[in-house]
C-alpha cells in the first residue's frame, strides 16, 4: 500500500508465502557469524603475507634458486635505478592491496571503478616496469643469469605459490564480507595477489629476458587475475 491508502501499481498482489520466510530464517540461523571482526581479519592478513612471502622466498633459495635469497644486484650493491623499481613495485602492491581489502566509508569496501582498475590495470603495469627497459645486471648478477630458465618456469612456480598462499590469506580475511561487487571484489584481491608474487620474483630473480620475464613474473599476476574472478565471489559473498 502507498501512503494514501492506494497500492502501487509495482506492489505484487501475491504475499510471499510463509515457506519462504521460514527458510530464510534457516538459512541465516544455520550461518553463524564470525567471533572475529573484519577489520581484525584484515589486520592479521596484512601482517601475515608479508611473513609468507618471505618464508617461500626463503624456501625457494635453498632448494629451487640455490643461491641467496635476494637477487646479487640488490643484495650488494643496488643501482639507483634498481632502487627506484623496487618503490614502484611496492607502490603497485600495496596500491592494489589496499583497494582490494579496503572497507570503505560505510563498511562496503572500495568502490566498483577502483576494484576495476586493480583488476585491469595491475598486470599491465607490472609488465610495463619490467619489460620496457628492463634493468642493467652488474658483474655478479650477470653471472646467475646462465642459470635461469629462458622460460622462466621456477620463477613461475614460486610466483604461484606466494600468489596462492596471499590470495587463501585475503580472502579469509573478507570470507562472507562482501555483499556487492563480489565478482570485482575477487579480481581485485587476485590482483593484489599477484602483485606480492610480482614483488618477490623482482626481489629474488635478476632476469632480464624478455621470455623469463613475461612467463615467470607478469603471467602468475594476470592468471590470478582471472582466477580471483571466477572462483572467489562466492567465499565472499554474505
Amino acid at each position: 500500500m502507498t501512503d494514501r491508502g492506494m497500492r502501487s501499481r509495482f506492489e505484487s498482489e501475491v504475499a510471499p508465502p510463509e515457506e519462504l520466510f521460514a527458510r530464510i530464517r534457516t538459512a541465516v540461523a544455520a550461518t553463524p557469524a564470525s567471533k572475529i571482526s573484519t577489520r581484525l581479519r584484515i589486520s592479521a592478513a596484512m601482517t601475515v603475507v608479508p611473513v609468507v612471502t618471505a618464508a617461500v622466498l626463503l624456501v625457494a633459495s635453498q632448494f629451487v634458486y640455490h643461491r641467496p635469497m635476494l637477487r646479487a644486484d640488490m643484495g650488494t650493491h643496488p643501482t639507483s635505478d634498481l632502487l627506484i623499481m623496487l618503490v614502484l613495485v611496492i607502490g603497485l602492491t600495496l596500491s592494489a592491496t589496499l583497494v582490494a581489502l579496503g572497507r570503505g566509508d560505510r563498511g562496503l569496501g572500495s568502490g566498483v571503478i577502483s576494484l576495476f582498475l586493480v583488476a585491469l590495470l595491475v598486470a599491465p603495469i607490472y609488465a610495463a616496469l619490467m619489460l620496457v627497459h628492463p634493468l642493467a645486471v652488474n658483474e655478479v648478477a650477470a653471472a646467475s643469469l646462465t642459470k635461469l630458465s629462458p622460460w622462466g618456469l621456477r620463477c613461475a612456480a614460486v610466483a604461484a605459490t606466494v600468489a596462492l598462499l596471499v590470495l587463501i590469506s585475503f580472502t579469509a580475511a573478507l570470507r562472507r564480507s562482501v555483499p556487492a561487487a563480489s565478482r570485482l571484489r575477487g579480481a581485485a584481491l587476485g590482483a593484489a595477489a599477484g602483485a606480492w608474487a610480482g614483488l618477490a620474483v623482482f626481489v629474488s630473480c635478476p632476469a632480464t629476458e624478455y621470455r623469463h620475464l613475461l612467463v615467470g613474473h607478469v603471467l602468475p599476476i594476470a592468471a590470478f587475475t582471472f582466477l580471483g574472478f571466477v572462483t572467489i565471489p562466492r567465499a565472499l559473498r554474505p
